[in-house]
């Protein structure tokens, strides 16, 4: 009796309270057709320029398993699930020439703690440094955005 009353109360805390998750992707996975625009910082004129670069920017790892911790640490907040908030949190990461991540931004909010929620997880994922962006044979600080995606479907 006692296993079938406990079975009971978990699928009643399932229904009542279902678990959303956030999903996850960067910014040009979101659009195949739309290519990931690295900006490389100029020390001496201190002005960020678009570029093609050498090399991109890769989570030392890999950058697969930088977004399976990424997700790994991500929970739908409780506010936006019960205000129903749905949308793309889109950050701008920046990576120096050594490969830290030395700022997170916050370009687009949806509200509801999810901004919270994407920054913590990028700054977990980040601990693990990068391969440094290449331009011309030399490390460059770069600059690019990555989005978050919050749906309860």
């Amino acid at each position: 009796m006692k296993k079938i009353s406990n079975a009971l109360l978990l699928m009643l805390l399932l229904c009542v309270f279902p678990k959303a998750y956030a999903s996850i992707q960067p910014v040009n996975q979101v659009d195949p057709e739309k290519e990931t625009i690295y900006e490389v910082y100029d020390a001496t004129t201190k002005k960020w320029t678009a570029a093609k670069l050498d090399r991109n920017p890769e989570a030392n790892g890999g950058d697969e398993n930088f977004w399976n911790i990424v997700n790994s640490q991500m929970m739908y907040p409780d506010r936006a699930q019960r205000a129903k908030l749905e949308g793309d949190v889109i950050l701008t990461m920046t990576i120096s020439e050594k490969g830290q991540l030395v700022e997170l931004q916050v370009k687009q909010e949806v509200g509801g703690g999810c901004e919270e929620e994407a920054f913590n997880a990028i700054k977990v994922a980040a601990t693990n440094r990068f391969v440094p962006a290449m331009l011309d044979g030399k490390p460059v600080k770069v600059r690019y955005d990555v989005s978050i995606n919050f749906s309860m479907k």
